[in-house]
């Protein structure tokens, strides 16, 4: 099963920033190792070993500046695999430890790439705002006029 998920964006002006912004949603989650490295046109952020999330590996995310814009992947750096074997049939010889362990990881790592894309559609919004000053936030509270 291959854990992969990578989007593509239209430019915008600061991938250093995006960079930023990526680290920090690790250090809010409670990511202990982030590093961040730029590569060329872009940069590569490993964060591994959260006490929130449960993770079997570390994650890794490549955000690459692309001809037209940019790229954005998100995956773990330990594959996460499927179960092989039957259920009943681990928990018997003492695998359901590890299989439970495997669930929870599973488990993470749909709740963090959830929330991480949710974040990074964010970011790109809040950027493009502040770059373009006639694009209204929706969060500005704007008194009537009389």
């Amino acid at each position: 099963m291959d854990q992969r998920m990578q989007k593509s964006y239209e430019n915008i002006a600061n991938l250093e920033e995006l960079t930023r912004q990526v680290v920090r949603f690790f250090e809010v989650r409670k990511f202990e190792d982030i590093t961040a490295l730029q590569n060329g046109d872009g940069y590569q952020i490993v964060a591994g070993n959260s006490r929130t999330y449960k993770l079997k590996g570390d994650l890794k995310v490549d955000i690459c500046k692309e001809k037209d814009g940019f790229t954005v992947s998100l995956e773990p750096l330990k594959e996460m695999k499927g179960f092989n074997f039957p259920m009943t049939l681990a928990t018997m010889f003492g695998g359901g430890y590890f299989l439970l362990k495997d669930l929870k990881s599973n488990e993470a790592w749909v709740k963090i790439e959830r929330e991480f894309w949710n974040q990074i559609i964010s970011i790109i919004s809040d950027t493009r705002a502040a770059d373009d000053p006639t694009v209204q936030h929706e969060n500005e509270q704007h008194s009537p006029e009389n």
